[in-house]
């Protein structure tokens, strides 16, 4: 029962940069929860993602940062290890972009397995640090609000960082019909150079 306890998340509860805790229908003693998941991980902010990926959504790979406090279920895959804030901000606004769901798109169906993430491409920000730290700044930011100039900028960083061209990154976001065309068309026009 929720309110008595730290929430637990479910996959539907996480959205692009956001966890909806309101809605949590659960909730679990502090107690059991230590009892049952090492080290205290509940009790650090980590980078999460949906296990099923569910064909009318926009994105395939959909990550948030959980907060401190709450648990997850099977379906929210979390980060293990601790990260610094500015790093976990960096994975999540990869995992939102449209660059890295179009690479997960090409071997997902309905289920974004830790097998398939771990073997994506992600740049880190030792990689490229001026680029990291826009990302994860720009991804900070989205967590809290939505800001369109925000998320086509994140989008338009990411697809430099993985050095497509103006073509390549026009094609990618064809890819997402789900996705209104004036947000893709944002993104491209941020792109562009000049």
């Amino acid at each position: 029962d929720a309110g008595k306890g730290l929430p637990v998340v479910e996959g539907k509860q996480i959205e692009p940069f956001g966890v909806d805790l309101a809605s949590s229908r659960w909730s679990i003693r502090e107690r059991d929860a230590s009892a049952r998941v090492r080290n205290g991980r509940y009790m650090r902010p980590r980078v999460a993602y949906r296990d099923v990926a569910g064909a009318t959504n926009q994105l395939t790979l959909i990550a948030a940062l959980l907060p401190a406090g709450c648990v997850s279920t099977h379906t929210v895959f979390c980060l293990r290890t601790p990260r610094a804030p500015g790093d976990q901000h960096l994975l999540c606004g990869l995992f939102n972009s449209f660059v890295v769901n179009y690479l997960v798109r090409m071997r997902v169906s309905t289920h974004v397995t830790t097998a398939l993430v771990e073997r994506l491409p992600v740049p880190t920000r030792e990689h490229a640090p001026r680029a990291a730290g826009e990302i994860a700044a720009l991804a900070r930011a989205l967590s809290s609000r939505r800001d369109p100039a925000a998320a086509a900028r994140l989008q338009a960083r990411v697809a430099a960082l993985y050095q497509l061209t103006t073509e390549e990154f026009d094609y990618v976001l064809s890819t997402f019909p789900l996705v209104p065309k004036t947000q893709r068309d944002q993104a491209l026009d941020v792109f562009r150079p000049g």
